[in-house]
């Protein structure tokens, strides 16, 4: 199991901080942002290593409409994270 904010990723409070990836977020509000993320050091080789041997849940304190998306970036074919769990 494995946390995913300041874990798997970091999400970067200001556009003015270098992101590996930048994410548009659409909130149940209609509210659009821009989310800056950096991808921890080598976090989808691990992800796939272990999903060999291991059933992967990611859970987060996030919004499911941010988190899905990170997720989905990170494992895009979802071939390594079995189970998702948000904040709701």
């Amino acid at each position: 199991m494995f946390d995913l904010d300041e874990t798997l990723i970091h999400c970067n409070e200001s556009m003015e901080v270098q992101s590996d990836i930048i994410i548009p977020i659409i909130f149940p509000t209609g509210e659009t942002i821009e989310a800056g993320i950096n991808i921890r050091p080598f976090c989808r080789d691990l992800l796939k290593e272990i999903s060999k041997y291991f059933e992967i849940i990611i859970f987060t304190a996030s919004h499911e409409n941010y988190a899905s998306k990170v997720i989905e970036y990170l494992d895009p074919d979802n071939l390594y994270v079995d189970h998702k769990l948000y904040r709701d």
